[in-house]
């Protein structure tokens, strides 16, 4: 559990000085904390081939074999990859890859947000992550530094499929947004704009665990929050591989929950 505490605007503001004069309440919570997601890719990659792991990059996958029951490994462009276990992690494509038979295709769409980057300046910064509520604001908004003076504004939560579309709605409704909670941002430069596809499940939770099909694995449907749940996540799959147990944390995401409703 964070600990939290409520503060008046004027409190808020001793803490952050940018915030707007007509932020009257806030909450903070000096526990929370943020990871560069671009960097952690990195450092991931990294460990993960210093310790002998083969990655293929640009290789698609093209379809999941199962024979009698039990997944062997996947097809690639590149060849067949064989595998002792086969771990489903490919986000909101985690339902197009093939081979998967109709009953077990997992429910998760793609969620776009846009996002965009700008870039702070002495006198024009903020040092912690701010969050708006959608009370005062007209879209809830993050507002997030980072330690090479970025500011990440997001994220849009849109239900167009696959579209990766850059929109002046998008873009205009997170600044707007922005500069309500923060209006000395006008002034900074607007230096990274872009999209991505959350996966979101039939419930927006996670799907994970075992499969109807021996050594298929899910891990996907984390919605908004993949990066806040690689690590329990991580944690919990190798678990569940090295002992064959489902533990008390993942029961309640098995993908076998769609079909009791």
């Amino acid at each position: 559990m964070l600990k939290t505490e409520w503060l008046s605007g004027q409190e808020a503001r001793e803490i952050e000085p940018a915030l707007s004069p007509y932020v009257t309440a806030a909450i903070r919570c000096e526990t929370d904390h943020q990871v560069d997601n671009r960097l952690m890719a990195q450092a991931l990659q990294r460990a993960y081939q210093g310790r002998g792991g083969v990655l293929h990059q640009n290789s698609t996958v093209e379809r999941i074999v199962i024979e009698n029951g039990t997944a062997t490994g996947v097809q690639t462009q590149d060849g067949f990859q064989g595998a002792d276990v086969c771990i489903l992690v490919a986000g909101c494509w985690s339902g197009q890859i093939g081979g998967l038979p109709d009953t077990i295709i997992p429910p998760v769409r793609p969620v776009k947000g846009q996002m965009l980057a700008l870039q702070m300046r002495e006198g024009i910064t903020i040092k912690n992550v701010i969050r708006t509520v959608k009370r005062r604001y007209p879209m809830p908004v993050y507002l997030v530094p980072r330690t090479d003076g970025r500011l990440i504004v997001g994220a849009t939560t849109e239900e167009l499929g696959f579209d990766t579309d850059l929109t002046v709605n998008g873009i205009y409704e997170l600044l707007h947004g922005a500069c309500e909670a923060v209006p000395s941002i006008y002034e900074l430069p607007l230096i990274e704009t872009w999209t991505g596809l959350r996966p979101g499940s039939n419930d927006n939770d996670p799907i994970l665990g075992k499969t109807p099909v021996e050594n298929l694995i899910y891990a996907t449907g984390h919605y908004r929050n993949g990066i806040l749940l690689t690590p329990i996540t991580a944690y919990e799959i190798s678990k569940l591989i090295l002992t064959g147990e489902t533990s008390e944390t993942i029961a309640p995401f098995q993908l076998d929950r769609f079909s009791k409703v």
